[in-house]
């Protein structure tokens, strides 16, 4: 075998190798970290809390979900969980069991299975000035946020 030949196949398994260690790497959740931020909001009524988590996650931190949840699972499942693919959901709750929550409209997500002790309420934000009126008096409005920014 030639020595130009050598080298090409040389510098091509170390290539290869260097794709599967990225490629390993890639996978590893410290390479890409994620956020999460986690609210447990109990009901007087209610036999168990509800979870409202936020999560970004990603290389450029693309991805965004918040999830209310009857589980304190790490998933969201469609089926059961609300989900919220935006930065900020702002929400109240009162005594009677209600929790009512305040996001853009096009972003939520509503399961097929209710939740069975809490009574859920969608305010949808439709507007771009409606959501940046949210942003800056949210808490004149008597309302707390969650986002997935700390």
């Amino acid at each position: 075998m030639s020595k130009g030949k050598k080298v090409f196949f040389g510098i091509l398994a170390l290539g290869i190798a260097g794709a599967v260690w990225f490629y390993y790497r890639w996978r590893q959740e410290d390479f890409m970290p994620s956020n999460e931020n986690m609210v447990t909001i109990n009901f007087l009524n209610a036999e168990k809390p509800i979870f409202l988590r936020a999560k970004i996650w990603g290389i450029s931190g693309n991805h965004q979900e918040i999830v209310l949840s009857e589980s304190n699972k790490a998933a969201a499942d469609k089926a059961i969980d609300y989900i919220f693919y935006t930065s900020n959901v702002y929400y109240k709750t009162d005594d009677s069991g209600t929790i009512t929550l305040y996001a853009p409209e096009s972003s939520i997500s509503e399961p097929t299975n209710k939740f069975s002790d809490v009574i859920v309420k969608l305010e949808s934000l439709k507007s771009a000035d409606e959501m940046k009126d949210y942003e800056m008096n949210y808490q004149k409005y008597g309302l707390k946020k969650i986002s997935v920014y700390n």
